[in-house]
């Protein structure tokens, strides 16, 4: 072999292992830019589904504060009713904008079944005072239960979707048995 012959040879090899090293740093460069891109749009989804779930959760509170408060009111004035009317609209537009834009299935069931207590709550506040129905009566009571569990639903389905995190524990009224054995549990880890 002559000393052109080896140049070439070894100029050969040199650019091929440049091809391959360029092609390797060229699949991991856009690899990597791939990888960011979906971070990036997975935190943009994120970050959307929040401040969603945020939203529907102040909806959620202020109607469940205007029941809670017409529930406890011995005399319901129109003003009254018209609020809890008006938030049970304002969470119900919520749940459906929702709707459009959350796919989890976990999430729309546990929002729907609050939505579902919700209209049932204002129509009872709204039976209460066509009806005269008498203050914190035995149904009224019911379905702000009802309320409360679906509430702790659809906020174990936001953290779930948003975290995957670990179950929320229901609180118990003070004096419940219940409220011990948490507080005991508590009182041991």
């Amino acid at each position: 072999m002559t000393e052109t012959q080896a140049a070439l040879y070894a100029a050969a090899v040199g650019a091929r292992s440049a091809l391959v090293v360029g092609c390797i740093a060229g699949w991991a460069a856009l690899r990597q830019v791939t990888k960011t891109a979906e971070a990036q749009r997975e935190q943009a989804d994120w970050q959307l589904r929040s401040e969603d779930y945020a939203n529907f959760g102040r909806a959620m509170f202020r109607f469940r504060a205007s029941a809670g408060h017409a529930a406890e009111s011995s005399q319901l004035s129109a003003d009254l009713a018209n609020e809890v009317r008006a938030l049970y609209g304002d969470l119900a537009n919520v749940a459906a904008t929702l709707s459009m834009r959350i796919a989890a299935d976990p999430v729309m069931d546990a929002m729907m079944g609050l939505v579902n207590c919700a209209y049932a709550l204002h129509s009872r506040v709204t039976d209460r005072r066509q009806l005269y129905l008498p203050s914190r009566d035995a149904a009224m009571d019911r379905l702000l239960e009802q309320f409360e569990d679906a509430e702790l639903a659809v906020r174990k389905a936001f953290r779930d979707d948003l975290w995957g995190g670990k179950p929320l524990r229901r609180s118990r009224r003070l004096g419940s048995s219940g409220n011990q054995r948490w507080l005991n549990t508590r009182a041991h880890q």
